[in-house]
């Protein structure tokens, strides 16, 4: 079941890195040497939105925390949806006034030399090992873990977890068909020495079974606050940029989605709207 798990944590990365890494930091390098910070952020904001939402994904499924010793495991990926207008900012260059650039999400060929291309993406996808794991008084830990070494772009990391409370308790009506929660998470994401993100998620969740229908319904209300760093002088020695530090337009988030269990498995899946809409999904074993 281990390698079942780690088979699919390895397509869903294969998938993922469509943003080939090569492309990414041989880019990122050309905007750093033009030393211009405000150029660097319009360039690189809409990744530190993309992560951060899909760090932020595929965080529960149902409303309900799980009791100990009972926990599950597996896989879980969020699929992000670049909107069209975040290929593109505008700035202002020496020489060429105000102009629009690529994003990092733009296209890969420019008509202005001055400018730096992208890598032509409309999706970002976060994969990720995934477990819920009961405790005592209502709370349920949750821990996430994926990794996948690059080469000579070093390694991609992805770990966090988070804390769920049960609210249904709080309800005084015996056998009342809806569960609530609520859950606080973290993230971190790195690539190789030069890249790190951090995601913060705070969400409400409901889920409620359909009669006669073997599904479960289930959808929340969250916030995510994300930022990026990228370590310029990692990337170009001798730069005097320094540390940027780029916040992700990330905010609220709604969802909504359903799940099937059958014996020991469990499959879900949700609909994220948010500044990008997202897609995210996952298969678990259920103990």
């Amino acid at each position: 079941m281990r390698k079942f798990l780690a088979s699919l944590l390895i397509l869903g990365f294969l998938a993922s890195l469509s943003l080939r890494a090569s492309d990414f930091e041989d880019n990122l390098k050309d905007v750093i040497s033009q030393g211009n910070k405000v150029y660097l952020v319009g360039y690189v904001k809409p990744f530190a939105t993309a992560i951060g939402i899909g760090m932020g994904g595929a965080l529960f499924h149902r409303g309900s925390a799980k009791t100990l010793p009972r926990f599950d495991v597996g896989i879980s990926a969020t699929y992000v949806m670049i909107p069209e207008e975040e290929k593109y900012f505008g700035v202002t260059l020496p020489g060429l006034g105000d102009v629009t650039a690529p994003t990092v999400f733009g296209p890969t060929k420019t008509s202005n030399p001055m400018l730096i291309p992208g890598t032509d993406e409309n999706k970002f996808i976060v994969p990720v090992l995934h477990a819920n794991i009961g405790l005592f008084a209502n709370f349920e830990a949750m821990v996430r873990f994926a990794t996948k070494d690059l080469g000579d772009f070093g390694r991609v990391t992805i770990y966090g977890g988070g804390l769920k409370y049960e609210l249904s308790d709080l309800i005084p009506i015996p056998m009342f068909p809806i569960d609530f929660g609520v859950q606080a998470a973290y993230h971190k994401f790195t690539l190789g020495d030069y890249l790190t993100s951090g995601t913060f998620s705070m969400n409400f969740q409901a889920s409620g079974s359909l009669p006669l229908i073997p599904f479960d319904v289930y959808g929340g209300v969250g916030y995510d606050v994300s930022s990026t760093t990228v370590k310029t002088m990692e990337l170009v020695s001798g730069t005097n940029l320094g540390d940027v530090t780029i916040d992700g337009d990330t905010g609220l988030r709604l969802n909504a989605g359903v799940s099937f269990t059958l014996l020991f498995f469990n499959v879900h899946a949700d609909y994220n709207i948010g500044k990008y809409n997202s897609l995210s999904g996952g298969v678990m074993i259920v103990f």
